[in-house]
């Protein structure tokens, strides 16, 4: 049985209110034993209301390939996110599963506000929300900030800034985390 999801989504910016999702993406796993399941990976287009940040147009504008490939996806959004409700809860376990991402307090809202928006309900409470920087941090015994994660680009088998890759390299670094294998997510402490 899958206990976990993590989560990662491509934006227009970084306001849950007024950004909206371009690519929204999700791999259900078992936290204990490390099985992971499937994958939900779809591209909805804007929201009413939504729009682009200057900052956010701006980086997207440096990876037009990326870009172009998911515009190329991109399909009505509320039966998008009628579908992720769905898929999230077929098979959920009984408690609902923990939401993870990397930083849980960018996705979760953005997520909850689409789906707000669409008039469907959030699937995760916020207390079943997991951020995978402080996890790994505190799982390192590091009090001070959550690691930076830059130099992780490296290790990305799929192609960047792709929600989907992005989720899976987010659970290689829980999973080495979980296994206290430091040295192969996190740069050396100074």
């Amino acid at each position: 049985m899958y206990t976990d999801i993590m989560v990662d989504v491509e934006t227009t910016g970084t306001n849950p209110q007024f950004s909206g999702i371009i690519q929204l993406a999700a791999i259900k796993f078992n936290f204990d034993t490390e099985d992971v399941g499937g994958t939900f990976d779809r591209c909805p287009q804007l929201l009413y209301g939504r729009f682009w940040d200057d900052n956010t147009k701006h980086f997207w504008q440096s990876h037009p390939d990326v870009l172009a490939s998911i515009q190329a996806r991109q399909e009505p959004g509320v039966p998008v996110y009628r579908d992720f409700v769905n898929w999230v809860c077929e098979d959920a376990p009984s408690r609902g599963y923990r939401f993870w991402a990397k930083p849980s307090k960018f996705d979760w809202p953005l997520v909850e506000s689409h789906l707000l928006q669409c008039d469907l309900d959030m699937p995760f409470p916020h207390w079943q929300s997991r951020d995978l920087n402080s996890w790994i941090a505190g799982a390192n015994h590091r009090s001070v900030s959550p690691p930076d994660m830059k130099w992780m680009v490296g290790q990305h088998t799929g192609p960047l800034h792709n929600a989907l890759s992005d989720c899976v390299l987010q659970l290689r670094m829980l999973f080495n985390a979980k296994k206290g294998m430091f040295h192969e997510i996190l740069p050396p402490v100074e």
